[in-house]
This record gives C-alpha cells, structure tokens and sequence, in this order.
C-alpha cells in the first residue's frame, strides 16, 4: 500500500513545526520526518531518512516548497530524483502535486526556469570574463617572481626561519613554499 511521507523544517531550534505537523498529519502522512536547521546546512539527516523510506507509488509531502531546498535547482534535482523513483511529490502550501497534470506542468515551468536562470549566470560570467580580459585582467592570481620563490627557496633549505616566517616575510603562501620544494627536491638542512 502506497505511504503518504512528510517533512517538515525549521530554519533555527527556536521555531516550531507545529503548524507543519499539523498540516502534514491533517493531509494524511504516516510519517513525518522533523529537521530543525538551516537548509544551507548539506547534511539533513532527516531528509536523507525520509527520501530514503520512499517506495514507487508513495508520496512525499512538504508544508511548503521553501522548507527542502535552497536554490531552484536544488529543488528541481530532487524532485526529477522523485519522479524517476515513481514517487509523487506534493508541496501543500504551493499547490504541487506532481500526479496531476497541473502539477507536472508547474513542475516543467518550474525546470524552464531554472535553465533560463543558469543559462543567464553562464552568459554573464562569460561576458564578464571577455570584458576584463579586454582591459588587460586576465584572471587569478599575479605570478611569484623567480627572485620570491628562490629567496624563499632558500630561507627554506637553510632553516632559519619557520615555513610561517618565511611565507610572511617573503609574501609566497606556505602552501606553495612547500609544493615548489617538493618540486625542486629541496630538503631543509639541519641547523
């Protein structure tokens, strides 16, 4: 028999689901999964549960679309997710239900957009890029002079100073000290 699965999220520990576990119980679910974080938090461990109990034929149900993701495409990968499953998602407060037609279309409007929106990022950062490398910026970081590395090369080798002094005092990352040192097999010389 098909199993109607709620989830229900709160922003900070001081808010209440109240009004979602009412909401979701009045709906039907058997089971409601409680999360009590920020959704920009990865790690919903109730969610996870949750999406995880879900077989063909069952239904995932939310209060609100805002309470299981972020950003749009965040949303739209796991309700695609969903539906590959045969599991109807349904957001009460948005009127989703991706088992009717309504929602299915609302659902690929919802998915239009976040391409168009994705699209646009993609052509804005590109003319961004076309446009600073017009005027001359060409992008990351500037270039460590021969004469930095091989000062810090050699601060290194005869271990005067701390990695952390030398990256300081000669402006080389203490990464990068270390990856040219390993590059150069330089080894630091006992005192």
């Amino acid at each position: 028999m098909a199993k109607k699965i709620g989830y229900a999220r709160v922003s900070t520990r001081d808010q209440k689901l109240d009004m979602q576990m009412e909401a979701l119980g009045k709906f039907g679910c058997t089971e409601i999964y409680k999360e009590k974080q920020s959704g920009k938090e990865r790690e919903r461990v109730q969610l996870k549960r949750a999406l995880a109990k879900l077989k063909p034929g069952d239904s995932f149900i939310v209060f609100k679309l805002d309470r299981l993701g972020r950003t749009t495409r965040q949303l739209l990968e796991l309700i695609e997710d969903l539906q590959k499953r045969e599991i109807v998602f349904i957001s009460l407060q948005d009127s989703i239900d991706t088992s009717t037609s309504m929602g299915k279309f609302i659902f690929t409007v919802m998915s239009a957009f976040a391409e168009m929106e994705a699209d646009l990022i993609r052509e804005r950062t590109i003319a961004g890029i076309k446009s600073a490398r017009l005027k001359g910026n060409i992008g990351g970081r500037p270039k460590l002079s021969k004469e930095k590395i091989g000062l810090a090369l050699e601060l290194y080798q005869e271990k005067s100073l701390t990695v952390k002094e030398i990256s300081r005092q000669c402006g080389v990352a203490e990464s990068t000290l270390y990856k040219y040192a390993r590059r150069h097999n330089i080894k630091r010389n006992s005192r």
